[in-house]
């Protein structure tokens, strides 16, 4: 009779025992834990890059098994090998053709800034004697534009010597991204094997009760997360390109630069668009204010077209989150995890109201039925 009290007090004592261990070398565990979690980031990145990939890989396979009357097995290899040829030819066509152009308009911003300040302080100049506005002193302005562009030349000059540094962690990247791309080519071809896989081990070591309520909520969230990266990629790409053959016909500097990050700043909802522009405003206004104003025009007609053609089209209602919600989420994502938290706000968002609609929607449907049966009663 007295073992057992003494059983518990001696797992109690090794409880704490084993808790004084945690809180005293929490720092030295807490590195080995992200030493640990480190070394699972290639499998996480492979996971994520054929998570992306999964929708043009069915829509590759299926096209060539269907239409092109291909054997199931052949067709999958030719989806894979052709979405990432594409995947691979549009890196290589962005690092060709993009990356230089971006480089040149950097270095023909700095070689060009005296310029380009002196034009932006006649520019602003002339705006107030148009609008019939008091000309402040911007001469602390135009200083601190002055002092942040030396510095922004300074660290150009300096940028050749760290080449080798550069370099090493270049190559690192690029190992990361290799293991990353060939993980990701298993999974997307051994998905079925590896849906089953994990079919069977939940099912094994989960409790109905549990099994149930997980398996939806992994469901949700992968049609969520999976509508809102397809719309979102989509619209980036139609905005990017259509910005850049704007641009191009309005022969407006920066075509390249200003296109990119447009695109790029289409995954933020709502703020990025006024990112996107307001920095294609900011590079032009140094060089004319007639070609900001141009851009500003062209940019309020491209996001019209935006809002009212392109994203009711591509992206519809694929997130089906509420502007509020949408505004709520964006703010607190970002002020938690930055631009990281802005992007994937949204989807987590979107999630959390699905499920929150879902389990409303069936609360109220047990509670309409149990009035009915007590009606009848």
């Amino acid at each position: 009779m007295e073992r057992k009290p003494v059983r518990q007090w001696m797992l109690l004592m090794a409880w704490l025992v084993f808790l004084v261990i945690i809180v005293v070398h929490s720092g030295y565990l807490c590195r080995q834990l992200w030493f640990i979690i480190r070394q699972f980031f290639p499998v996480i990145g492979a996971g994520m890059l054929a998570f992306v990939l999964n929708r043009p890989y069915e829509y590759v396979r299926n096209f060539y098994e269907k239409k092109g009357k291909v054997p199931k097995k052949a067709a999958r290899i030719a989806g894979l090998v052709t979405v990432y040829l594409l995947v691979i030819g549009a890196v290589a066509a962005v690092i060709r053709f993009a990356l230089p152009r971006l480089i040149e308009s950097i270095q023909q911003f700095v070689e060009n800034q005296e310029t380009y300040i002196r034009a932006f302080e006649t520019s602003l100049t002339a705006l107030f004697e148009k609008t019939g506005v008091e000309k402040p002193d911007i001469s602390p302005l135009m200083e601190g534009i002055s002092n942040y562009v030396g510095r922004l030349d300074e660290k150009m000059d300096v940028l050749a010597p760290e080449m080798a540094r550069m370099t090493t962690g270049l190559l690192g990247r690029l190992a990361f991204l290799g293991i990353a791309g060939v993980l990701s080519v298993y999974i997307l071809y051994d998905k079925e094997v590896l849906k089953r896989q994990m079919k069977r081990l939940y099912r094994a070591y989960m409790p109905e009760k549990i099994y149930t309520p997980v398996k939806h909520f992994i469901l949700t969230a992968l049609e969520v997360f999976d509508r809102f990266a397809a719309g979102q990629g989509m619209e980036s790409l139609i905005l990017g390109t259509l910005c850049f053959l704007g641009m191009f016909v309005l022969r407006l500097e920066y075509s390249g630069l200003v296109s990119l990050i447009v695109g790029m700043t289409a995954f933020i909802p709502l703020l990025g668009a006024y990112i996107g522009g307001g920095t294609g405003v900011v590079l032009l206004l140094f060089i004319s204010a007639k070609k900001a104003l141009t851009f500003l025009i062209f940019f309020i007609i491209l996001q019209q077209i935006e809002n009212n053609i392109i994203y009711p089209r591509v992206v519809g209602k694929r997130t089906g989150l509420p502007g509020l919600w949408v505004l709520a989420a964006v703010t607190v994502g970002g002020g938690l995890f930055g631009i990281a938290g802005m992007v994937l706000s949204v989807p987590a968002a979107t999630l959390i109201y699905v499920l929150l609609r879902q389990g409303v929607e069936k609360r109220e449907k047990m509670k309409s039925t149990g009035q009915k049966e007590k009606n009848e009663l």
